[in-house]
């Protein structure tokens, strides 16, 4: 159905939206993974669009399942999109979860973000 929609743009979103009901609703991570992993939009904000949408599905699936979510992340092959879906995902936890926040910043590669985020963590900031 999302593959009718003419606009690159709104299709991309579409299947993006897709992944994450089905990674939230029915739990079928792989099944998600591999609608996010079709989507190829690119413009000149989103450089990769199945990075975009793998990280968007990452960050989504972190609530339901932590352990899932970072390994849909790590399929991410663009240093700034894994980092910020790492980033995003940690920020999500911070409050619940502080281990596995603390333990998802570990995997962001810029370290000035790694750090700012962990000291902010510790404060009880982020």
């Amino acid at each position: 159905m999302a593959r009718a929609i003419p606009n690159a743009r709104q299709r991309a979103a579409a299947l993006t939206d897709l992944a994450v009901q089905v990674a939230i609703g029915p739990g079928d991570f792989a099944e998600a993974e591999r609608i996010a992993n079709s989507v190829t939009y690119e413009d000149q904000v989103v450089q990769n669009g199945r990075d975009f949408s793998v990280r968007i599905l990452a960050e989504q699936v972190v609530a339901v399942n932590a352990r899932e979510a970072e390994r849909i992340a790590l399929t991410i092959r663009t240093d700034h999109e894994r980092d910020l879906a790492f980033a995003n995902m940690a920020r999500t936890l911070a409050t619940t979860d502080k281990h596995t926040a603390k333990r998802l910043l570990g995997h962001i590669d810029m370290i000035p973000l790694k750090e700012n985020m962990l000291a902010d963590l510790a404060k009880g900031r982020l």
